[in-house]
């Protein structure tokens, strides 16, 4: 028998949506997921279709959903389950449902977690999910950002979290270095509430050289 059979008879996965048997999602939900997506401005949650919001002009930047839909359910139950599996589904949804990307050489980054966290779950649920996306798109995968403070912007307001994304992250030497061999960057995060951690990430990209950054994010709150 092999590991992965084995696994999976003494621990098996349960599909985060409906509870069945078999799969960390099972593909009946999945598809019912990619039905309910609602495609929207990771800035003022207008509809969206594309890189350009036609409610407040936002370019370059897409959330495939709200986070109280099944989407934000699944990047939540991520975050508290570190499962690799879980990454693969989110994955799988967004390679999907992202627009085109018009570029050859496209690299993509997570947003980096905290420390703490990191070592709270095991792993970095939006490294994981960039990793798989990376694949699942042909796109090279790099950690291009880091942290370097602590802080936590959860319940903050929009002004009290951009000052904090300004002092929380930077390009690291090594990502900087790499800049030059693409032609697009994307930056992505599980869920976001102001937009105000990508917008720093980007700003930070793009004055270390990044010629076209995109922010994409798999779920935004209302």
């Amino acid at each position: 028998m092999k590991i992965s059979s084995l696994l999976n008879l003494l621990l098996p996965l349960y599909c985060a949506r409906c509870g069945r048997v078999g799969r960390a999602m099972c593909e009946n939900c999945i598809q019912e997921l990619e039905k309910d997506l609602e495609n929207c401005c990771i800035i003022c949650g207008n509809y969206q279709k594309g890189w350009l919001c036609s409610g407040c002009g936002t370019k370059d930047s897409f959330a495939f959903g709200f986070y109280d839909q099944p989407i934000g359910l699944l990047a939540t139950s991520l975050k508290q389950n570190s499962a690799r599996h879980l990454a693969l589904v989110v994955a799988r949804l967004l390679a999907d449902t992202i627009p085109e990307v018009r570029a050859e050489r496209v690299v993509i980054t997570p947003v980096p977690t905290l420390a703490k966290h990191r070592k709270e779950r095991g792993v970095a649920h939006a490294e994981m999910v960039a990793r798989e996306l990376a694949k699942l798109k042909g796109w090279s995968y790099s950690p291009l950002l880091r942290r370097k403070s602590g802080s936590v912007q959860t319940g903050e307001e929009r002004k009290v979290r951009i000052q904090q994304a300004k002092m929380a992250y930077e390009v690291s030497d090594k990502g900087a270095g790499k800049l030059a061999d693409f032609d697009a960057v994307i930056i992505y995060d599980d869920i976001t509430t102001t937009g105000a951690t990508l917008a720093e990430c980007a700003r930070l990209l793009k004055a270390a050289g990044a010629k076209d950054v995109r922010k994409i994010v798999a779920a935004r709150t209302r």
